[in-house]
């Protein structure tokens, strides 16, 4: 099984994320608030900053390809938008792919690559390989 995380993210502001809803005109799937805790399991654990989250919302057994799909048709819908954003804000693609074999491989079309960067959005990649094997 193959576990997708698939994102778009806004960082680099000092007011509340739910602000974020009104300038682009579109709600987030996500916030995270400076100082909030990451769970209930780890309360001493905390963010460090605000940040805006806009995901597929598809299911994390979809295929990355699927997830990248529908995360750049929701961000075609908001490029006016986006080219509002202040200029010290940080945003960009997340992806975190967790593999569960020895010899992982990724790949996504150059058309889907090249929607993300009309809309002047990088895609970055975080590969986590987890090992299945005697003691982990």
């Amino acid at each position: 099984m193959m576990e997708h995380h698939v994102y778009f993210a806004i960082v680099g502001f000092d007011h509340d994320p739910a602000r974020l809803d009104v300038l682009l005109g579109q709600g987030a799937d996500d916030y995270w608030r400076e100082g909030d805790t990451y769970s209930d399991a780890f309360p001493d654990a905390q963010r460090r900053e605000n940040r805006w989250i806009l995901s597929s919302q598809l299911d994390e057994r979809a295929s990355h390809r699927d997830h990248f799909e529908k995360l750049l048709l929701k961000l075609q819908r908001l490029a006016p938008q986006l080219k509002n954003l202040p200029g010290d804000y940080r945003y960009g693609i997340g992806v975190s792919h967790y593999f569960f074999m020895d010899d992982p491989a990724f790949y996504l079309p150059d058309d889907i690559i090249e929607g993300f960067n009309a809309l002047g959005l990088d895609v970055t990649f975080d590969q986590l390989g987890i090992d299945n094997g005697p003691g982990n």
